[in-house]
């Protein structure tokens, strides 16, 4: 078992198109950057984490770091289709609705109107780079902050 001594999971994203991918996360959805930082090949190779040294951008969300990954020759971009691997991230906020009307303005797109669900009021999936859904999720007043 973990032992985890941080109360999140960070998550690296590789990305298609960097620029793209900073500009959603950091402009778009507003997660402050924390670090820009170079990975050198040595341990980039030596971890198995890419096949060659690469740039790496840190964003703060909440606990969880969202470590955008730019290296020079990247796999072209996922589809926003239903397939395996991590699908989409979960964010939970206070207001979808108006959350949901400030991103579309900046041009997001999302995969359909919002719903309500067992758990939650409002649950919308925007389109994010790289085929990531992200998942905006408003909790019943009821409910207690996870």
């Amino acid at each position: 078992m973990l032992n985890m001594l941080h109360p999140a999971v960070d998550l690296g994203i590789v990305c298609s198109d960097f620029d793209d991918s900073l500009q959603f996360y950091r402009d778009f959805l507003g997660f402050e950057e924390v670090l820009d930082i170079q990975i050198p090949a040595d341990v980039a190779v030596g971890a198995k984490l890419a096949p060659g040294k690469f740039r790496q951008v840190r964003l703060q969300a909440g606990h969880t770091l969202i470590k955008l990954m730019e290296i020079d020759s990247p796999p072209e971009e996922r589809s926003h289709a239903f397939q395996s691997g991590v699908r989409w991230l979960t964010f939970i906020v206070e207001n979808v609705p108006e959350l949901v009307e400030k991103l579309k303005v900046k041009g997001v797109q999302f995969m359909a109107e919002m719903i309500s669900a067992p758990d939650a009021k409002h649950v919308v999936c925007a389109k994010g780079p790289d085929g990531m859904l992200i998942e905006l999720v408003q909790l019943y007043d009821r409910d207690l902050p996870l």
